[in-house]
């Protein structure tokens, strides 16, 4: 694919807020996993799982990746499970278009 240097310089700026856009959504999933885990732990009211799905489609995948692991919390239901991994399915298809475009043109 050939492309003028100055549409790769946008389309490394663009990938630049992409990636902040993850940065930013993954560590409000990440807050919003652990909230929800302390308040079930309280026995309070929780975040709604359908929260929790909006912030890792919003971008969040990873950061609610990560905190599923470090916090214990939501990996064995199932139901959660797979909305989750269809997420991040999506997410990481973007990924590997992006990644892919930026590869052809070296």
């Amino acid at each position: 694919m050939i492309l003028s240097p100055a549409a790769w310089a946008a389309f490394d700026a663009v990938l630049r807020v992409f990636v902040a856009w993850q940065v930013v959504w993954g560590l409000i999933a990440f807050v919003s996993v652990w909230r929800d885990k302390v308040l079930a732990s309280g026995g309070r009211r929780r975040v709604p799982e359908r929260t929790l799905h909006r912030t890792e489609a919003w971008g969040g995948w990873l950061g609610s990746f990560v905190a599923q692991r470090v916090f214990r919390h939501k990996t064995r239901k199932a139901p959660y499970q797979r909305a989750f991994l269809r997420i991040a399915a999506c997410w990481l298809g973007a990924w590997g278009a992006v990644i892919g475009l930026r590869l052809l043109a070296n």
